[in-house]
């Protein structure tokens, strides 16, 4: 910019530039002429085609690709499929959620009938184990019928291989919780009856090893098939989930005592 003849303008040092005057009066003429074109929606069509020929050699160029596995575009699909596999088979000791799961059930039946769930006694601990086991059987059957419950593996050990996981796995899993915990109580009542004849001279009238076995005996049947449908019924007391033994009157009130 510079001064000349007293006012300042624009040096035209370029013919070849310019002004603003200019180029706003050009974009003003290419709105107009745009604008008075009509809107046609023009259509560009593929017309490339490909012959017989040419289609049966792309066939067999994929089909030799599988069968020499060339083809990588399925191989990593293989490859995420095993992924996901692996990050949906069965890597962690369930026996240990199955514990931690039945004794929520446990707290929740007692929070429920209060008293009449809260005395320690062989009746209620039947009772109450008999139903959380119930509870924890009945969530596991009910999940593998869901249809959009995701697919699960495990390895089979026999084979070794993943192969998709079953109720009957999961429940074998909850088999094997149930199994130990009962193991542990019926070990404990057998050092009970060991303890009270040792220190408070009460002599039991059968074995401690017979006590174990007979405990374990009892809490294997309250989860027999009978009973575990009694503990699905609505019941008015607490002692409606007591499960039916075979026991006999005789040795269920030495456990009575024992507990």
């Amino acid at each position: 910019m510079g001064i000349y003849a007293g006012r300042t303008e624009q040096p035209k040092l370029n013919k070849q530039i310019m002004t603003y005057e200019e180029m706003a009066a050009r974009a003003r003429e290419q709105e107009k002429n745009q604008a008075a074109k009509p809107k046609v929606q023009e259509i560009v069509k593929d017309k490339v085609t490909f012959s017989e020929e040419g289609l049966k050699s792309a066939k067999e160029m994929r089909e030799y690709l599988n069968e020499n596995n060339l083809n990588f575009n399925r191989l990593h699909m293989v490859d995420f499929e095993e992924l996901d596999k692996q990050l949906r088979t069965k890597n962690m000791d369930y026996s240990n959620n199955f514990l931690t799961e039945m004794q929520e059930v446990i707290n929740e039946e007692r929070k429920a009938w209060g008293s009449e769930a809260g005395e320690h006694s062989f009746d209620n601990s039947m009772a109450l184990t008999t139903k959380a086991y119930q509870v924890v059987h009945d969530r596991i059957v009910d999940e593998f019928a869901r249809e959009d419950r995701d697919t699960t593996y495990v390895i089979d050990e026999v084979t070794g291989e993943r192969r998709e996981e079953t109720v009957e796995d999961r429940l074998a899993e909850l088999g094997m919780a149930y199994d130990r915990h009962t193991t542990f109580v019926a070990a404990s009542k057998k050092a009970m009856a060991q303890i009270k004849e040792a220190f408070g001279g009460v002599k039991s009238p059968e074995k401690p090893e017979d006590v174990e076995k007979k405990t374990k005996e009892a809490y294997m049947e309250a989860v027999s098939e009978k009973n575990l449908e009694r503990a699905r019924q609505k019941v008015s007391s607490f002692m409606g989930y007591r499960p039916e033994l075979s026991l006999g009157t005789y040795w269920e009130q030495i456990l009575a005592k024992i507990w």
